[in-house]
């Protein structure tokens, strides 16, 4: 069995999400002198949009690569790039996460059990930041590795992203087959329908209790306690 997982409100819950908290101290440490904060705030604004409009074409927006060196731009700064600590500590500002007791006990047995895990992930944040993120919460130790959206280019349902994965996780376990990954997230449209595209089985975080409309998720778990149904074969 490989174990291929989603990244948000999958591995870390979100309690709350604000990008302007972390763009406030962003331009406190680098902007304060160059511009005032609402101008600096209505120009993340914008650049919102236009993420929000590569997604609808199913491109990423690189938070470092591409909106960065955009600030400076705007606003006459020198700060375009960022160490993944940096680009971490951005992201945790943004976001208010918290592990799930249940994930992290899901983890454990599936490291106890030797199964290879591994993460894809939608985001505009670097995977060297996400895996940062993991790791300071004690959850990055069980992933072989992890891509972003971010680096590559593309966005989740893209079947090519989803094989840049499958690839290497076979690679990696060549007794495994397609037939033995099973997708993790809480997203139908971008991971269960995603993954079975790509011709791997899904396990759906279905919080919601929602309609499979389409009848494809192999595992539909309104509790994340009910992953370790994943695990019964």
């Amino acid at each position: 069995m490989i174990l291929i997982f989603d990244y948000f409100e999958t591995l870390l819950n979100n309690k709350s999400m604000d990008f302007n908290r972390a763009l406030k101290v962003f331009w406190e440490n680098h902007y304060q002198d160059k511009c005032p904060f609402e101008d600096m705030k209505k120009y993340g604004e914008d650049l919102f949009q236009v993420l929000m409009s590569k997604h609808k074409e199913g491109e990423e927006y690189p938070f470092v690569k591409m909106e960065l060196p955009l600030f400076a731009e705007k606003f006459g700064g020198d700060k375009t790039s960022m160490t993944p600590e940096e680009e971490a500590d951005f992201l945790m500002l943004c976001n208010e996460f918290e592990l799930d007791p249940e994930i992290d006990r899901f983890l454990q047995e599936c490291s106890r059990r030797n199964i290879s895990m591994y993460v894809l992930s939608n985001s505009g944040f670097r995977g060297d930041a996400l895996m940062e993120v993991l790791n300071r919460f004690g959850i990055g130790k069980y992933f072989k590795k992890l891509w972003s959206s971010a680096d590559y280019g593309r966005i989740k349902p893209c079947r090519d992203f989803f094989e840049v994965a499958i690839k290497t996780a076979l690679e990696d376990n060549p007794s495994e087959n397609r037939e033995s990954i099973i997708f993790i997230g809480d997203m139908y449209d971008t991971d269960v329908i995603g993954a079975t595209n790509a011709g791997i089985r899904s396990a759906w975080i279905n919080r919601k209790n929602e309609c499979d409309t389409e009848n494809i998720a192999t595992f539909n778990c309104t509790l994340t306690s009910q992953l370790i149904d994943c695990l019964k074969e």
